[in-house]
């Protein structure tokens, strides 16, 4: 019996504790750092394709998070419409809580989540946030929309996919709720175009 508690600390309770738990619990850095904190760990353990998607997919979730959080702040100061200025407040709101669920399920996990911007959502954001009037309304909002659908299809892909039970937990519940407001975006869009 003593052999095989000393196997399972060796080398089988790092491997769980990889697969279950994530690796950086204060979920500090970018997307890049994450991706490659995660992919360090995930090369030390016995872990399948689909645990690799499981990773990839709550720290991309995270990042497009993230950077809705900003564009839902920037909405709230600079938007030239007032149904823009509410629309990112319900925004900021709706996805705090989200980022929140984000963190506690990767530090459940041991899984590295950005806490920061990656370089692309910097930039994304960075050239909208030059932009005043109606033409940041207009792009703001393709932003959200753009990154709202790549959300949408990894829900859809993770809900039935992943390899992780709470993992697959968390895209079901959150992609009818995802539906409903990019819909509400994608309407709301529309709207600020059509406007003079």
């Amino acid at each position: 019996m003593r052999p095989f508690l000393h196997l399972w600390r060796r080398t089988l309770l790092p491997a769980l504790c990889l697969t279950l738990a994530a690796c950086s619990p204060d979920g500090s850095g970018s997307a890049e750092a994450a991706m490659a904190e995660n992919r360090q760990h995930i090369d030390q353990a016995d872990v399948t394709e689909r645990q690799e998607n499981d990773a990839s997919f709550l720290v991309k979730l995270t990042s497009n998070t993230l950077l809705t959080i900003e564009l839902g702040k920037l909405a709230q100061a600079r938007a030239a419409t007032p149904i823009t200025r509410q629309y990112g407040t319900r925004l900021v709101q709706s996805k705090l809580a989200l980022l929140q669920e984000l963190r506690q399920l990767a530090g459940a996990k041991g899984l590295s989540i950005p806490a920061a911007l990656s370089e692309d959502a910097q930039e994304a954001y960075h050239e909208v946030s030059q932009l005043d009037g109606a033409k940041l309304d207009q792009e703001m909002l393709a932003l959200a929309i753009k990154t709202q659908k790549q959300d949408e299809e990894a829900m859809d892909d993770m809900r039935d996919d992943a390899y992780d039970g709470d993992i697959r937990g968390l895209a079901a519940k959150h992609l009818p709720p995802l539906r409903e407001q990019l819909a509400a975006t994608e309407e709301m869009a529309d709207e600020v175009d059509a406007m003079p």
